[in-house]
Formats: structure tokens, C-alpha cells, sequence
């Protein structure tokens, strides 16, 4: 009985000392530098029916989201849009397919702002970019 207390015991022991964590901070090649500000995009849609906003640059597509008409949302960009020279293009889409508005070709930097207006008519919609 007495062996088996202890054997239960080193083996509670050694399990919670591979469970303990590190004390020091993990290397990182970043560290010391604050992290680049992020780039805003606030949506709002006019249109009648809710539209996926997309965004587009580079050869990649991120999806931002849903956006219902009249209730504004916002969104914060991956950064790989911003490292990759930062021109992009939004787009909105009904989510069961139909017409796609696409804005003018913006140029985005870290810490800007994007205001993506999804007009009531499609074709007057637009993405200004606030420095």
C-alpha cells in the first residue's frame, strides 16, 4: 500500500513539473518593437438587403463580413494587405448571389481609416481612405 502512495505520488509530481510554465518571456524577433496600427474599415449600407463585404488586394480575398442595411459595422484589415504595397479593392454582394459593387482601387497604409458607403443605388458606392 505504502509503495503504491508513493509511486502515485512521483507520478502527480512529474506530471504537474511537464504541465509548469516558463517563467520568461518567449523570444520573438518583434520584441521591443509595438506592433503596427492596425487599419480601420467602417461599413455602412444603404442598400435594401444585407451584402458580404469582401476585400480584395494582391491576389488574395478576405471576407470582412455581413452587413445589414443601416446598422453600420466596422472591421480591422489582416495586415498582410498593408505589407503587400496596400492597394486594394472592396466589395459587397448580396448573400445569395446577384450584383457586385466594387469600389475604385484605394491605397491603404498602417493606421488609416476606410469609410466603404454602400450607396442605395450600387453603382454610387465608394471607399475613401481617411489618413
Amino acid at each position: 500500500m505504502l509503495h503504491n502512495s508513493r509511486v502515485l505520488i512521483a507520478g502527480l509530481l512529474l506530471a504537474s513539473s511537464a504541465c509548469a510554465h516558463r517563467s520568461g518571456a518567449a523570444p520573438d524577433s518583434d520584441q521591443g518593437r509595438p506592433p503596427a496600427p492596425e487599419v480601420s474599415v467602417y461599413v455602412t449600407n444603404r442598400y435594401s438587403v444585407s451584402l458580404e463585404v469582401s476585400v480584395t488586394g494582391s491576389g488574395s480575398s478576405y471576407r470582412l463580413g455581413l452587413v445589414t442595411p443601416g446598422i453600420p459595422r466596422s472591421f480591422v484589415l489582416p495586415q498582410a494587405f498593408t505589407a503587400s504595397g496596400g492597394q486594394v479593392e472592396f466589395s459587397a454582394q448580396a448573400s445569395g448571389g446577384g450584383s457586385v459593387v466594387r469600389t475604385a482601387v484605394v491605397t491603404i497604409r498602417p493606421g488609416d481609416i476606410v469609410d466603404f458607403d454602400i450607396a442605395t443605388n450600387l453603382i454610387g458606392s465608394r471607399a475613401v481612405v481617411r489618413y
